[in-house]
């Protein structure tokens, strides 16, 4: 059994969202994956410190902090991101979006470009610090080998849909099948580190029978059912028209029973404080993705969501961004928001960031913050050279991380109580190597698809059109 002491920390935050959560020379002792003992430092050294094979860390110019929780990303889609740039015309809104950018790129992925491309993004978050990722994605087989090769704590929600066909060819059973088996071979395996969830990608996309037999499928196993909702005003007109009559597309949701503490939403960009009051009353829980949500000029409302009492985590929703930027946009958005709520404290943001995603995964009680009999999942910044995070102190600590601390790279990442990264440097990952696979992929794409383009083919096939009416059932 492996046994870690890290000691002499500048800051160790135990308890995110409190200032006195933060110990000043603190210690934190593991021992296999989880944490024994934390405190001050002498304290913990004597107690723990003295016997033989103890793996010691020096932490006198590092900030221990715990791992953060990227509550909704797309990790192996970095591919993805060049198409806007061979576009005529901008993205107007997420339905564009999904037929010129995300299924044309989606659809080309393969079980080994998915893998390459994921492992790619596993080094991204895992070097800013994310150390529990959800990954809503095509293709679980290929993201299940990709984070036990990086030894990452992963919740894997493999992708269905009704109105397209994508690389996996599978029609709504068909995609209900795979998840399923997904689940049944990889959900609680690799000692936990591994969870499986129900996607249907989104409500605008996917049929009422969809939805419901996943939702079905995600209480049948005691899994969380996920889906994309309310991104841009074109996806929300839409929906105006469609569920007039039914209240609001929140309203409706409700109606057919697919809210509930099992029940994840991602976005929630333009949903009012009506429906608001709905998810926070049916213990509906929804991940916040300021940055990406930015790029349509929305943001979702969340100091009201915070004030009725929702169960909110943060995302970054895109496999270039990282948590550190996340939390910054999270304080600049929600203050110069013109709402009659404003501002989030940045110990909240913090709190979001970690234990507020881990309570919406279900997984509280083993991480989000530094506890005894939690897993040992941290990371540490380097301070000795660090001028952006400079002057601290445990009053300032935290708002100088939301103002300064984007783009930070982790020096230390320990998951499961083991180093995945240590003294900025992976310990068992070749970056390089995965970096050259990532950008040959990133190429062949780029021909593949101007090949295709020039040929005036296809680049995914539509199989019904998207906003099926409420009346439609799984048949």
């Amino acid at each position: 059994m492996n046994k870690i002491l890290i000691r002499n920390c500048k800051y160790l935050v135990t308890r995110p969202g409190s200032i006195d959560g933060i110990i000043e020379d603190g210690a934190v002792y593991i021992e296999g994956s989880n944490i024994v003992a934390v405190g001050k430092s002498p304290q913990v050294e004597a107690q723990f410190g003295q016997g033989p094979g103890i793996d010691i860390l020096d932490a006198h110019n590092k900030a221990v902090l715990p791992g953060l929780v990227d509550a909704h990303n797309h990790v192996g889609e970095a591919h993805t991101l060049l198409v806007p740039g061979w576009l005529d015309t901008p993205i107007m809104g997420i339905i564009d979006a999904m037929d010129r950018m995300y299924w044309p790129a989606y659809n080309w992925l393969t079980e080994q470009s998915a893998y390459d491309l994921t492992l790619f993004g596993l080094l991204h978050v895992l070097k800013h610090g994310a150390t529990t990722h959800t990954d809503a994605m095509i293709f679980p087989d290929a993201i299940y080998r990709a984070s036990l090769e990086a030894k990452a704590r992963t919740v894997i929600y493999p992708q269905m849909i009704s109105s397209v066909q994508l690389a996996d060819a599978r029609d709504e059973r068909e995609y209900l099948a795979h998840t399923e088996q997904a689940i049944q071979k990889y959900h609680n395996t690799a000692d936990g580190m591994i969870q499986v969830g129900v996607h249907t990608n989104a409500i605008f996309n996917s049929t009422e029978g969809l939805l419901l037999k996943g939702f079905e499928l995600a209480h049948e196993y005691g899994v969380k059912f996920v889906t994309h909702l309310a991104e841009s005003p074109d996806e929300m007109d839409r929906y105006s028209e469609i569920y007039l009559g039914r209240g609001g597309v929140i309203q409706y949701l409700r109606s057919i029973g697919l809210l509930g503490s099992d029940t994840i939403l991602f976005h929630g960009t333009l949903l009012s404080e009506r429906d608001i009051d709905i998810l926070a009353e049916t213990g509906t829980s929804l991940v916040h993705c300021p940055s990406t949500n930015a790029w349509f000029g929305y943001c979702a409302y969340l100091p009201y969501m915070l004030k009725v009492g929702l169960r909110v985590g943060l995302g970054t929703d895109c496999v270039t961004h990282n948590m550190f930027n996340v939390i910054f946009s999270v304080m600049q958005h929600h203050n110069i928001m013109p709402r009659d709520l404003r501002g989030v404290d940045p110990m909240v943001i913090f709190d979001l960031a970690t234990l507020g995603g881990a309570r919406l995964l279900g997984l509280q009680d083993s991480i989000g913050s530094l506890e005894p009999g939690k897993k040992a999942d941290l990371i540490t910044l380097d301070l000795k050279t660090n001028s952006s995070l400079f002057p601290l102190s445990p009053q300032v600590f935290y708002s100088m991380l939301a103002l300064n601390g984007a783009g930070s790279v982790a020096c230390d990442v320990l998951i499961d109580g083991g180093f995945v990264r240590r003294d900025s440097e992976f310990t068992f990952l070749d970056e390089a190597a995965i970096v050259a696979r990532a950008r040959q992929w990133c190429d062949k794409f780029s021909l593949d698809y101007h090949r295709m383009k020039r040929a005036h083919l296809p680049m995914f096939q539509r199989l019904q059109s998207e906003f099926q009416p409420p009346k439609e059932r799984f048949s």
